[in-house]
């Protein structure tokens, strides 16, 4: 269903704003919080709406489906059926070998996050020596 604004809930449901943020605060409406310029917005899911009030001005309360006759039905072994199984068969062929790149890459990404954690660990251990005197004192 479609998501509305406080505004629109409160026009639609026949309200005022105030009556929607009782209900909000109260836990009785859920609403969803989405981000519109850079700012949270409360919306709230026409189907919320009518949970709470029953049907609601401005929407229809039920759908009216058509059922397509035989004669509108694609045959089993139509060109474009074929066509569209080929299509589907290249993509999924697609799909694998994108998968397949995508965990060779995760799987260099973690070695060369693994020789970074070595070099980063040889670094630590060579600045850590101290070097006591003069160069030339250590055969004393």
């Amino acid at each position: 269903m479609a998501k509305v604004s406080i505004s629109e809930a409160a026009r639609l449901a026949q309200t005022s704003r105030p009556t929607i943020y009782k209900l909000i605060n109260s836990g009785e409406l859920n609403f969803t919080s989405t981000v519109k310029a850079g700012k949270p917005v409360k919306v709230i899911d026409t189907s919320e709406l009518i949970r709470v009030f029953g049907a609601i001005s401005g929407i229809e309360p039920f759908t009216s489906f058509t059922v397509n006759t035989e004669s509108e039905f694609t045959p089993v072994n139509s060109v474009d059926l074929q066509d569209l199984q080929h299509q589907i068969q290249l993509l999924k062929k697609e799909n694998e070998g994108l998968k397949e790149a995508v965990a060779a890459r995760d799987e260099h990404i973690a070695s060369v996050r693994q020789a970074m954690l070595l070099l980063e660990h040889k670094k630590e251990t060579a600045q850590s020596i101290p070097l006591s005197g003069k160069w030339w004192q250590f055969w004393k």
